[in-house]
């Protein structure tokens, strides 16, 4: 079946608010099996979007709507949902009560305007929301002599994204028919230009599963998807593929493989702490130019103090000398971007903290401070265990873009970090 997801919100349009609630929908009807071909933002304009809805119902079998379910005059959604589909509004005495019990669970009265939420189009299933006011609502029927299916949901993605999880996704789960399942593959050290040349035979025959390469930031991200009556059957057909690909020149590019959105989108951290755990080893950071964002970034994963010892902030030559224990004549002489204050500001950190393996960063993120020797992106890293310290320069590019920078280098120390532990290098 065909699903295709309509959001609803000027403050979309004007880029006031990111429209995550199109890209999770997107990710889970995708899980369920159903295939998508449009996706439609469209502003709280009643003739806009009555259209947007009737367009969306025409070629579509399900229409999942987001936002304009609230109780101000700008919530519009359930009206163009019901029109659309022939449906009188009724008022909900269980939603006015389900409502009333949300207010008093928050100790704040409930304003008048609230009852307009209890108004639901005839033969809807209603969606009780447990995270605000604003009910979903599942709608199905003849249109133009098809079935059709609409589901409604509230903008906010802390009530959006459990009330799909909970209501939506069984209600939807008796229509779809395939199961879809993708992998991923990160890649480091590789452009993506470069591996689709490599790949592109494999991607231009292969229908199922696909194939298909995505750049980030900082790697390429290869993901491969197939279709199958089962899951375990999509499983299988996407192992068979990466197989493949992993026999290929991108082969020793791969340092992960993930399977949910989560993990995809912080491969570098989540491989990184996964790797820590596999060794029973802890971890520790030594940041200058990144003033503290590699531990931000370990500290932003579920249970990283499992691994993760602490960090030094290290902006001041003060402070690798007196916390770290950089020689005084190494900042004097090379300076604190300098491959030897790196290694003994890793080493610096191991010691401090008791941690197995430590990292370092000192660089110049710029947008000044550059010179001919070290321009603005030239950053030094070291690492650090017991069996060694060893360090490396990069030359980072987007001298005018300091964040750019601090995220690469935040990246690549981790990566390297990967690396050391897998025995690959130091």
């Amino acid at each position: 079946m065909i699903c295709e997801i309509l959001c609803v919100g000027t403050e979309l349009l004007l880029g006031d608010i990111v429209n995550t609630d199109g890209a999770f929908i997107a990710r889970e009807t995708a899980a369920m099996g159903f295939s998508s071909y449009h996706q439609t933002t469209v502003g709280d304009n009643p003739e806009r979007l009555r259209e947007a809805v009737n367009l969306a119902l025409s070629r579509s079998d399900v229409v999942i709507m987001t936002g304009g379910l609230g109780p101000t005059c700008d919530d519009i959604t359930k009206n163009a949902a019901a029109e659309a589909f022939g449906r009188k509004l009724y008022f909900d005495e269980s939603t006015r009560e389900d409502i009333a019990r949300f207010f008093e669970r928050i100790g704040r009265p409930m304003t008048e305007n609230n009852l307009s939420q209890c108004w639901v189009p005839e033969g809807a299933t209603v969606f009780y929301n447990k995270w605000g006011t604003a009910p979903g609502l599942g709608i199905e029927g003849e249109i133009g002599g098809k079935r059709k299916y609409a589901v409604l949901l509230p903008g906010p993605p802390a009530e959006c994204e459990p009330m799909f999880e909970e209501c939506a996704k069984p209600w939807l789960a008796r229509l779809s028919g395939d199961v879809i399942h993708s992998r991923n593959l990160h890649l480091y050290g590789i452009g993506e230009s470069a591996a689709e040349q490599i790949l592109r035979p494999m991607m231009e025959a292969s229908e199922n599963p696909t194939v298909a390469p995505y750049a980030c930031e900082h790697e390429v991200r290869i993901r491969v998807t197939a279709r199958a009556k089962s899951l375990e059957e999509a499983e299988a057909m996407c192992r068979e593929k990466i197989a493949e690909i992993r026999k290929t020149a991108v082969g020793p590019s791969v340092y992960a493989e993930t399977d949910d959105p989560f993990s995809a989108k912080n491969a570098m951290v989540t491989t990184l702490i996964g790797e820590l755990r596999r060794k029973g080893w802890t971890f520790a950071t030594a940041e200058s130019c990144t003033a503290g964002m590699i531990g931000s970034m370990v500290g932003d994963i579920p249970g990283a103090s499992d691994v993760f010892m602490g960090g030094i902030i290290s902006y001041a030559n003060e402070v690798k000398e007196n916390v770290l224990g950089v020689p005084h004549e190494i900042l004097a002489t090379v300076g604190a971007v300098s491959e030897e204050c790196a290694a003994a500001m890793a080493e610096g950190a191991r010691r401090q903290t008791g941690a197995d393996i430590a990292v370092s960063v000192t660089g110049i993120a710029g947008p000044g401070g550059g010179t001919p020797e070290k321009p603005v992106g030239t950053v030094c890293f070291g690492v650090s265990t017991e069996k060694g310290t060893w360090t490396e320069t990069r030359h980072f590019s987007g001298k005018n873009d300091r964040a750019k920078i601090r995220r690469l280098t935040a990246n690549h120390a981790m990566y390297l970090a990967i690396r050391t532990m897998r025995g690959e290098i130091g």
